[in-house]
């Protein structure tokens, strides 16, 4: 076992997740999917909705297969949907608080020298709420309405990497899902786990994180009081 002080010596930029990593989760998960399955009964498609667990992944698979039938029918569906799911998370915005002490984490990253980046399938207005109300330190931000494609893809993070010009061998990706982990493992990145409260490290057996903490701000004892350049 490695001293923590030295595990990630290599790194330069940090890239975030958002909610669960940063700020406390406040998005009705279960809600959301439920608004964009009350769109996609409109459109007749209820059925082929079944197999896809994330609003993101539905809607473009809805989308999809509407196409497929009428360009224009596919497009409107879209619209509503993600007008649907932008509503629920501007809502759940006002009630967003960052954890305790992420401030000052990212505020001490940035005066190592880190350059750091925040990634998240949420919209931007959204964060612009958040952000506005609980300013947090940050070089880049990256949301899914400036991306054409959200992590899990690898390519969410590799922009934002190359805005932060840090090369992927010398980042690390820290998120609270597994989706995150796999997003930075398919650049070859380091990466960190932080559990949710409730949840047992086995959450992440299937993806195996470099390392898993209980606090986001645990991550400055892995980390090197400098950035070596």
């Amino acid at each position: 076992m490695l001293e923590r002080e030295k595990i990630f010596t290599h790194v330069r930029g940090l890239l975030f997740d958002f909610d669960g990593t940063l700020v406390r989760p406040s998005i009705d998960f279960t809600y959301m999917r439920q608004v964009v399955l009350d769109v996609v009964r409109d459109f007749g498609l209820e059925e082929e909705a079944t197999g896809h667990p994330h609003v993101l992944e539905l809607i473009r698979h809805i989308r999809a297969l509407l196409d497929a039938r009428d360009h224009g029918a596919g497009r409107v569906f879209e619209a509503r949907a993600q007008q649907a799911i932008r509503e629920v998370e501007l809502e759940a915005a006002e009630r967003t608080v960052p954890y305790a002490g992420v401030p000052e984490m990212l505020w001490e990253l940035r005066q190592r020298g880190f350059a750091v980046g925040i990634v998240t399938r949420n919209c931007r207005e959204a964060l612009q709420r958040i952000l506005t109300r609980f300013p947090l330190a940050h070089d880049v931000l990256l949301t899914r309405d400036d991306v054409s494609q959200v992590k899990p893809d690898p390519q969410h993070l590799l922009l934002a990497l190359e805005r932060l010009q840090v090369p992927q061998e010398e980042a690390l990706m820290c998120g609270d899902h597994p989706m995150d982990v796999v997003a930075g493992q398919k650049l070859k990145m380091a990466t960190v786990a932080v559990l949710k409260p409730g949840l047992e490290p086995s959450y992440f057996d299937h993806v195996s994180p470099d390392i898993i903490l209980e606090r986001v701000t645990d991550l400055l004892a892995y980390l090197p009081g400098r950035v070596r350049r």
